[in-house]
């Protein structure tokens, strides 16, 4: 990125920056760090209001921005312990991961996917957070932040927070401790979760239960023993098999690790770490020139259209490297060649240049 370019890029920045609006709950409690050349070059900042945080980001314009998870006394102090915490956010990171400069941005419904499930079935779910404690954060770049600002996780330590994220993450989950005997009229029955219950066990026998073609052909090779099976299960009751029932736990474990993920793959790091700084909800991601954007709804949110900063004009883009074809601003571009001269929306433009394909003709 030349001087030019760099000059221009960071007026879109500041532009956006002076009507902004930022959702940062105790915003004088918050450490902050910025960055350039990298995602954090400086840290210890603290702004006493938004509107003093919005007067510096539009006169200073970092490429990056981000508060810590956490709330102090003493935000600016340095070291960290004279900051005196008083409580954190819990925030959950999930960030898709694909070879290549490019490949994640296709796949981004996968990492949404994962969003929505962390929401409803975890946090509103089997934890019982209210979605008004709830911030849905697209990341800017590949993937969503989830934030929860509920007192009652304000002061939960570094450990605590480790095991929500191992049981988001389904570690250490044994499906065989979901099954128990009972001996009823001299006769063994094998008794297990059923689809009204809450957590994992409630999980697996709607799995089960909600599209049995995806387990019980596995176990059954009847229909009517399926079925049979099926209408059990949502009693408990996982004897109506006429296998042997000793096989049958062993045979739905197997069964389900080959199934469709039901836990959610978080970053354990992010969450476990109170001294975290994460990226500012409604900041740029300086990589890509897409805002962290707030989301309102995330069934309906679509990042690559929904998050692009820039104006409506065409920038004159010539690429230094090849790039693969993307659906971005709901159209769609390339392949593009190195050396290539084309003409694209402002927003996509700026992307390419930040990612260092491509350089603007002014």
């Amino acid at each position: 990125m030349n001087v030019e370019e760099r000059r221009f890029i960071l007026s879109r920045f500041s532009e956006y920056y002076s009507a902004a609006e930022f959702n940062i709950k105790s915003i004088e409690r918050r450490e902050f760090g910025v960055g350039n050349s990298k995602k954090i070059d400086s840290r210890h900042l603290a702004f006493g209001s938004a509107s003093e945080f919005r007067g510096y980001l539009t006169a200073n314009t970092p490429f990056f921005v981000s508060h810590s998870a956490a709330y102090y006394h003493f935000p600016a102090a340095t070291p960290i312990e004279k900051k005196q915490r008083i409580g954190a956010d819990l925030i959950f990171d999930l960030d898709l991961h694909a070879e290549g400069k490019y490949a994640v941005y296709p796949k981004l419904e996968e990492v949404k996917q994962d969003a929505v499930r962390l929401l409803e079935e975890f946090l509103l779910g089997d934890f019982g957070v209210s979605k008004k404690d709830v911030l849905v954060v697209f990341s800017g770049n590949r993937g969503y932040h989830i934030h929860v600002r509920d007192d009652e996780y304000l002061l939960l330590d570094g450990d605590a927070r480790r095991e929500i994220v191992n049981y988001i993450r389904g570690e250490g989950l044994r499906y065989e401790d979901f099954f128990e005997w009972e001996e009823v009229a001299r006769h063994k029955k094998l008794y297990g979760p059923r689809p009204d219950e809450g957590g994992y066990r409630g999980r697996i026998a709607r799995m089960v239960t909600g599209d049995p073609s995806l387990l019980a052909p596995r176990i059954f090779s009847k229909e009517t023993q399926r079925k049979m099976f099926i209408d059990g299960i949502g009693e408990g009751d996982w004897s109506r098999s006429s296998m042997k029932l000793a096989d049958i736990p062993g045979k739905v474990c197997d069964a389900a690790k080959t199934l469709p993920v039901l836990s959610v793959n978080a970053d354990a790091a992010v969450t476990h770490d109170l001294s975290k700084l994460i990226r500012v909800p409604n900041s740029i991601h300086g990589e890509t020139g897409f805002i962290a954007k707030v989301v309102d709804d995330i069934g309906k949110f679509e990042p690559l259209e929904d998050a692009l900063l820039g104006g409506k004009n065409n920038l004159k883009t010539v690429f230094s490297e090849d790039v693969p074809q993307l659906e971005i601003a709901g159209s769609t571009h390339g392949p593009f060649t190195k050396g290539q001269n084309t003409e694209l929306p402002e927003a996509v433009a700026l992307f390419y240049v930040l990612k260092g394909s491509a350089s603007i003709a002014f």
